[in-house]
């Protein structure tokens, strides 16, 4: 099966071919084979092949994509049996995040958190594509705290994932999440280091006992 086509721009740049293809996954249920071709999206999308192979390329290092052998470029499956383990993990990595955590927050992290708050304070007639921005902001901004490449890279893998596991929720009870996604932002602005905003997050991706 292909992802659903929920272009919500024109002909974009490979950024946004990058998001609009991050979206229709994180926004496809988990159990469903989705196969992803080059052609096809090449067509779509009014662009060469090499823009789509890179953009394919970089959703598989960020783990929502994998080649299999015969078969061809796949979502990565999902199974419902981690989910709590995904959670727990990401939470783990936040707070170990914070010994290699910048100090201050820098003018773009300042930047990237007022965003945030203005788009949760203000989301807009498309409110499951403005709590996938949130979501996506919120990973862009944590891995940019983290001074270890390595580690911020592994971070948002991690982070990934679990958006995936908040979007399935979304879906499910749009108004429920995104009450629980803004009080997590309220709680996020009044941060006042790096790490105290990793801790922030930590605590929401902790699975309740």
């Amino acid at each position: 099966m292909s992802l659903p086509q929920t272009s919500r721009s024109g002909l974009p740049r490979s950024e946004d071919m990058l998001q609009e293809l991050r979206f229709r996954i994180c926004n496809t249920a988990t159990d469903m084979p989705i196969m992803l071709h080059e052609g096809k999206l090449a067509q779509e999308f009014g662009v060469s092949r090499t823009p789509v192979r890179q953009v394919l390329q970089r959703l598989s290092f960020e783990r929502l994509l994998e080649t299999r052998s015969g078969v061809g470029t796949v979502v990565t499956a999902l199974d419902p049996l981690q989910r709590d383990l995904h959670f727990s993990m990401l939470s783990d990595m936040l707070r170990l995040c914070r010994r290699c955590c910048r100090t201050d927050h820098s003018m773009p992290a300042r930047m990237q958190i007022a965003a945030v708050v203005e788009l949760s304070a203000n989301p807009g007639s498309d409110r499951l594509a403005s709590y996938f921005a949130i979501r996506t902001q919120l990973l862009e901004l944590t891995s940019g705290l983290v001074e270890d490449p390595i580690v911020a890279e592994a971070l948002s893998a991690l982070h990934w994932r679990v958006i995936r596991w908040h979007m399935q929720a979304a879906r499910a009870d749009l108004d429920t999440a995104f009450r629980a996604l803004s009080g997590v932002v309220t709680r996020l602005a009044a941060t006042s280091s790096p790490a105290d905003l990793l801790e922030c997050l930590a605590a929401e991706a902790a699975p309740r006992a």
